[in-house]
C-alpha cells in the first residue's frame, strides 16, 4: 500500500499456490483502505481516497476473477494473479508478493519471478544521459509464509537469502518470527498487553498435529526423505485446493469408503474419497471426508467398541448414498482392511445381513462376492459393493497405486485447515450497471463467501491434514533379491500412525482399477481403414 502510494507508476502482483489464496491477501489491503478490519486501531482515508473510483467501481477495487485491481491516481496498480501459472508470463512488476509461498508450487516462481528482472534504472531514448536520472527503487520479491518442507522452493530461497545477509549483502533480508515472538511481542520496549496468540492454542494444536504446529508457530521445516520418500510433499501441495469437506452426498456423484478398523492399540480411520469424471483425463478423487473412531470417554482415546464403530459406518454410507437414492446407488465400494489385527473379516460378516436404520427403513446387506463366495448363497440379496484388502496380498499394490495416481494429479485434498474457525471461499457473480452513456453492461466479479466451519467440518480438515502428514512419511524400500515394501520412515514408526495412509492407499487402488476398466471396456471402433484412405491401384508397366 505504501510504494503503491508513494512511488508513481509502480506495479505490484500478489500471487499464491491458488488464486483464492491471493485474492484473499488482496482482500486484506481492501479491509484496511475502507477500515472494516476491528483490531486496525488509528486508519485514515489517505489511501482510500487516491484510488481511482468509477460508476462502475465506486470504491476503486475491481473484483474479476481472472485479477482482482486498484489503481491509483499516480498510476500504480496492484494486481492478484490466480494459479494458472502458465498464463502469468510477459508481465513487468516493481513488486512481487508470494503469499503463503512455503506451499505454492516451483511452477509459479520459475514464471513470475522473470517480472522483476528488469533493472529498475534501465532507460532509453532521446539524447538524455541517464547517468544524471534519479536512482529507482530496486525491484523487489517477498516471500511470506510459515515452514514447510525440505524440498520447496521456499526453503532454497530462505537458506540462500539467509546466507547472504549473513555475508552482509544488504540486498537480502531474512525474517523468522515464531510464536514466542508474537506472544511476547513488545511496544515501546514493555510487553503488549494483549497478544496476537495465546499459548494454549498454541498447545492444542500440537496435540492435534505436531507436525504441522511445528511449522506453523515455531517455523521448523519438516525433512522430508530424500529419493525413498514414496510421495513428495510438493506433490500434495500441488494438488490440495481450498474448498470445504463433503459430509453427505449432495452432489450425485459416487462416494469411496475405505475402512481401517482397530479395536485396542491403533487408530480406527475411515477416509471417504468421491469419484467423478473429468473430460479431459477421465476419472478423479477429491478426499472429502476423514472420520476416526475415537472412544473420547476413554482415558486413552482408543477405539470405539465394534459394534459402535459399524453404526457409525452405516450412518455414514447412507449419508454419502444420499436421498431418493436406492441402496448403495451412490457408494462406489466399501473397502476394508481384512488383516488379522482389526477384525475386517468379521466386520464384513457383519455387513451381509439386512439391517434397520434409526428411522426404522430396511436396508440390504453388503457383500464381497468374490472373498466370501461360500455366503452368495446364503445373502442372496445382500449388494457386491464391499471389497476385503488383505495387506499381505494388496498393500504394495495399493502403495503403488497411491504413489501413481498422486503422480498424475488424479487425487485431490483439501487445503491446509489454518484452524481458523471459518473458510474463505470466492463465487462468481454478474454485476449490471450503466455507464456513464446510459448504456448497460455486465461485469463479472468474485464475491468472497466466509462460511463457519461446522464441529464435523473442522474435524473433518484435521483428519485430512493428519493423513497428508502420514503419506509425506510413508518410505519405499526395494528388497536386493527384487520387490518392494512401504512403511513409515525408521524415526517416525514410534511417533506416528499411518492408518489414514493406508486408507488413502486403498482409495487410490479402487481410483485406479476404475480407470482401468473403463479403458479395457470401452468399445473398440468400429471402423475400418478403408473407410478413411481410398487407394487406387497402381498401373504395372512392363519393360520388355
Amino acid at each position: 500500500m505504501a510504494k503503491t502510494n508513494l512511488i508513481p507508476n509502480f506495479q505490484a502482483y500478489i500471487m499464491s499456490g491458488v488464486g483464492s489464496q491471493a485474492q484473499e491477501a488482496f482482500l486484506k489491503i481492501e479491509k484496511i483502505a475502507k477500515k472494516e478490519i476491528a483490531s486496525f486501531t488509528g486508519l485514515t482515508d489517505v489511501f482510500y481516497n487516491e484510488t481511482v473510483k468509477s460508476t462502475a467501481n465506486t470504491d476503486g477495487f475491481t473484483h474479476n476473477p481472472a485479477s482482482f485491481q486498484y489503481k491509483l491516481y499516480n498510476g500504480s496498480a496492484l494486481n492478484s494473479l490466480n494459479g494458472a501459472f502458465d498464463n502469468n508470463r510477459s508481465k513487468r512488476s516493481n513488486l512481487n508478493v508470494y503469499d503463503e509461498s512455503g506451499f505454492a508450487p516451483e511452477e509459479l516462481f520459475v514464471t513470475s519471478l522473470p517480472f522483476i528482472t528488469q533493472d529498475s534504472n534501465f532507460k532509453l531514448g532521446g539524447d538524455i544521459d541517464i547517468s544524471l536520472e534519479p536512482k529507482q527503487f530496486p525491484n523487489q520479491a517477498i516471500f511470506a509464509s510459515s515452514a514447510s518442507g525440505t524440498d520447496t522452493y521456499f526453503y532454497k530461497v530462505y537458506k540462500d537469502y539467509a546466507k547472504k545477509m549473513f555475508l552482509g549483502d544488504n540486498r537480502y533480508f531474512v525474517a523468522d518470527i515464531n510464536a514466542e515472538i508474537v506472544i511476547n511481542a513488545t511496544f515501546n520496549g514493555k510487553k503488549y498487553p494483549v497478544g496476537l496468540l495465546k499459548q494454549e492454542v498454541i498447545d492444542d494444536a500440537m496435540r492435534k498435529n505436531k507436525e504441522k504446529a511445528l511449522r506453523e508457530y515455531y517455523n521448523k521445516f519438516s525433512t522430508e526423505g530424500g529419493e525413498n520418500q514414496a510421495i513428495k510433499r510438493s506433490v500434495i501441495i500441488r494438488n490440495s485446493e481450498v474448498r470445504l469437506p463433503l459430509l453427505f452426498n449432495d452432489t450425485g456423484n459416487k462416494i469411496a469408503l475405505a475402512y481401517d478398523p482397530a479395536r485396542s492399540y491403533d487408530n480406527s480411520v475411515t477416509m471417504a474419497g468421491e469419484i467423478y469424471w473429468d473430460d479431459n483425463v477421465g476419472y478423479k478423487m477429491r478426499i472429502c471426508n476423514g472420520v476416526s473412531f475415537v472412544d473420547i470417554s476413554k482415558k486413552n482415546k482408543t477405539p470405539m467398541r465394534t459394534p459402535e464403530q459399524i453404526a457409525h459406518l452405516k450412518q455414514m454410507i447412507l449419508d454419502y448414498n444420499g436421498n431418493h437414492s436406492a441402496d448403495y446407488e451412490n457408494i462406489s465400494a466399501l473397502l476394508i482392511d481384512s488383516g488379522a489385527g482389526g477384525g475386517g473379516v468379521n466386520i464384513a460378516d457383519d455387513f451381509m445381513e439386512e439391517w434397520v436404520d434409526s428411522k426404522g427403513i430396511k436396508h440390504k446387506g453388503m457383500i464381497d462376492k468374490k472373498e466370501s463366495s461360500d455366503y452368495v448363497s446364503k445373502f442372496p440379496n445382500a449388494v457386491d459393493k464391499i471389497k476385503l484388502m488383505s495387506p499381505k496380498k494388496y498393500k504394495t499394490e495399493m502403495f503403488d497405486a497411491l504413489v501413481e495416481m498422486m503422480g498424475l494429479d488424479l487425487i485431490s485434498f483439501t487445503d491446509e485447515y489454518d484452524m481458523k474457525g471459518h473458510l474463505t471461499i470466492f463465487e462468481e457473480e454478474v454485476i449490471e450497471y450503466e455507464d456513464e452513456k446510459k448504456n448497460k453492461n455486465k461485469d463479472i466479479r468474485s464475491k468472497e463467501k466466509v462460511h463457519k466451519l461446522s464441529f464435523d467440518e473442522e474435524l473433518a480438515l484435521k483428519n485430512i491434514d493428519l493423513a497428508k502428514e502420514e503419506i509425506v512419511n510413508i518410505y519405499r524400500y526395494d528388497n536386493p533379491n527384487g520387490g518392494r515394501r512401504y512403511a513409515l520412515s525408521p524415526e517416525k514408526e514410534a511417533k506416528m500412525h499411518d492408518d489414514r495412509a493406508y486408507c488413502l492407499a486403498m482409495l487410490a487402488w479402487h481410483l485406479q482399477q476404475l480407470r482401468r476398466e473403463n479403458i479395457t471396456k470401452r468399445k473398440k471402433s468400429t471402423y475400418s481403414a478403408e473407410g478413411y484412405f481410398h487407394i487406387k491401384q497402381p498401373n504395372i508397366y512392363s519393360t520388355r
